[in-house]
């Protein structure tokens, strides 16, 4: 069993939180939280197995599987969250729960470019079950700020599902003084579901040491988001990143409103998104932590302004 022969340090637990607090407002995006088990690689449920056994774009032979496994809350808001009754051209409330199965496959192409594929399920609820009125107005109080007044009017209970598809490929750059490496990575990816749906394109670069523990920190997506993937090759490493994402996006149920149900709405959805993001990551021994700043373009007409948040992770190999 191969599972069986694994290290138990191979298989990863991260913790990301992700909030407007960083770059100083309180709307939109609001918060996100996501707590995720990655399995050790090749440790696999029957069922993925015989799955990534029949795919004919899988060598199975070259190619690392691993499955992962996250609960996520995320909370959106309007800009003003004193109104009791929420401007109409405005985001509408919604809190959004979902637990999500992902499988990653990660092969090598060469001595110096490496290819990962992610399929992740997301199933969930939006609405009032999802708790997003609960976790705003508990956490409001305890930090002693404005309390929210608007939720009456968030959008209705709704069963979520999404479908996540992205291949992302990264190649070797050159080498730097002091042991510092280069790389950089492209990918593209699609989203299907009534929660969210949409296509992108993205890259990143990094400059740093240890770059092979992984493809970038845990996020929250959509982002420009590393798998849950963490395997740290030498006791300290770490980096600073950039990238950019564009989204072609068909449909957000934050914007858009409940799918067969009245709700609220925006009256101007944009149909492209881009979000561009800087960060660094940190690990010493099996621990990573890791900081980055998201500026998000505006994601509808009447939006007062692009949004600017920030997400902390920290992942423990073990």
């Amino acid at each position: 069993d191969a599972c069986k022969m694994q290290q138990p340090e191979q298989g990863v637990w991260s913790l990301t939180s992700e909030n407007d607090i960083f770059g100083g407002t309180d709307r939109n995006y609001s918060n996100g939280l996501r707590i995720e088990r990655v399995r050790p690689e090749n440790c696999l449920t029957p069922g993925l197995g015989w799955v990534a056994a029949r795919l004919p774009f899988l060598d199975l032979e070259r190619t690392d599987l691993r499955q992962g496994f996250a609960l996520s809350h995320a909370i959106f808001t309007p800009e003003n969250i004193e109104l009791t009754d929420p401007d109409p051209n405005d985001r509408p409330y919604a809190g959004w729960l979902y637990f999500s199965a992902t499988a990653v496959a990660t092969t090598p192409l060469s001595d110096r470019q490496m290819e990962q594929d992610v399929l992740q399920i997301n199933l969930g609820v939006v609405g009032p079950a999802a708790g997003g009125e609960w976790v705003q107005r508990e956490w409001h109080a305890l930090i002693d700020v404005v309390d929210p007044q608007g939720w009456d009017s968030q959008l209705s209970n709704e069963f979520g599902a999404e479908l996540i598809l992205q291949r992302t490929r990264k190649y070797e750059g050159f080498d730097l003084p002091l042991g510092l490496k280069t790389d950089y990575a492209l990918h593209g990816g699609a989203a299907l579901g009534n929660v969210r749906t949409y296509a992108s394109l993205g890259g990143v670069a990094r400059i740093g040491w240890d770059l092979n523990a992984d493809f970038g920190p845990p996020r929250i997506r959509p982002a420009l988001a590393g798998a849950g993937v963490f395997e740290p090759g030498q006791p300290f490493g770490g980096y600073l990143f950039a990238g950019i994402e564009g989204r072609a996006v068909a449909r957000d149920i934050f914007l858009d409103g409940n799918t067969w149900a009245d709700s609220a709405s925006v009256s101007e959805r944009r149909n492209f998104v881009a979000d561009a993001q800087m960060g660094i990551a940190l690990h010493n021994e099996n621990v990573q932590i890791a900081f980055t700043y998201v500026h998000r373009t505006e994601e509808f007409v009447a939006q007062a302004g692009p949004q600017r948040f920030g997400a902390v992770s920290i992942s423990v190999a073990r």
